[in-house]
């Protein structure tokens, strides 16, 4: 790390020239289902869930979504391995995607003057949609994700293992994800922070398993009441209930950062670093 920052204070004083590291040559697991598989498929029923709330698409990221279709990347990439799955957007706008459901929705979430009312309000129905889909499998997904892989197949055998999934946060502690946040408070149960943090997209749910609904249930009922960061209100529904979801890789929610870690199920293009690392250059 010392060295790493000595080469850049090099660059910068002139005493050295910046040099661009090699692109990995990436490939994907993009094998076709198996019979097993596909009869598997056709036996259960899958749902993947949006919330998407403001009319203005923003992203935190920093990537231009401003070209896409409002759900896209996620949703066409998703449908290139599960053609026959339910599609379906929680939104406070008319939204119309063919091949998307739309559920008009207004905000239950406390303080609609705060700046990250928006956020909270998204996040709030992240939570509500899960535990109100009567798929076998359901998922709620960012828009910003890229699935660029077939093995995006075993999120649904893994929810049906463990009943319920979220996936990898890069920051791990909950005190560190809470530094710099914009939307925090103060840590205040015996853990002290140093439990492991959440990130948002993907999470998974599969149908009746009462861990899950309690532990997104209590996620809902804490937004809806004590708004704050998803991350922390996670922590708070696993720190009052005991109960706690099985955590995805950071292949599953590739962010800025882990470009080129390998094995790449779905990317977070939202982040314009993992954006161009995989989508602007030539492999």
């Amino acid at each position: 790390m010392m060295q790493k920052l000595k080469d850049a204070v090099a660059v910068l004083l002139g005493q050295a020239k910046a040099t661009k590291l090699p692109v990995k040559n990436i490939q994907y697991s993009n094998n076709p289902f198996t019979e097993e598989q596909q009869r598997f498929l056709a036996s259960v029923k899958i749902e993947f869930l949006f919330a998407e709330f403001g009319a203005e698409r923003t992203n935190g990221g920093g990537a231009d979504f401003l070209a896409e279709d409002r759900l896209n990347p996620s949703y066409k990439t998703l449908k290139k391995y599960f053609p026959n799955a339910k599609y379906t957007v929680y939104s406070d706008f008319d939204l119309h995607i063919d091949g998307v459901e739309l559920i008009k929705v207004q905000s239950p979430v406390k303080y609609p003057e705060h700046p990250r009312y928006g956020y909270r309000t998204a996040d709030y129905y992240k939570f509500y949609a899960l535990t109100h889909s009567d798929a076998d499998f359901k998922c709620i997904i960012d828009s910003d994700m890229q699935v660029v892989s077939s093995d995006v197949l075993a999120l649904i055998y893994l929810t049906q293992k463990f009943g319920f999934c979220v996936p990898y946060n890069d920051r791990q502690l909950l005190r560190q994800d809470m530094v710099g946040s914009k939307d925090t408070q103060e840590i205040t149960d015996e853990s002290l922070g140093l439990g492991h943090s959440y990130n948002q997209s993907p999470m998974t749910l599969w149908k009746n398993n009462e861990r899950g609904i309690l532990f997104y249930d209590k996620c809902a009922k804490i937004m809806q009441e004590d708004p704050s960061r998803a991350s922390l209100v996670m922590w708070k529904s696993a720190w009052e209930t005991g109960i706690y979801p099985y955590i995805l890789p950071k292949q599953w929610c590739v962010c800025d950062g882990n470009e080129g870690i390998g094995e790449e199920v779905i990317l977070h293009v939202g982040h314009k670093k993992i954006d161009e690392y995989y989508n602007k250059f030539s492999f």
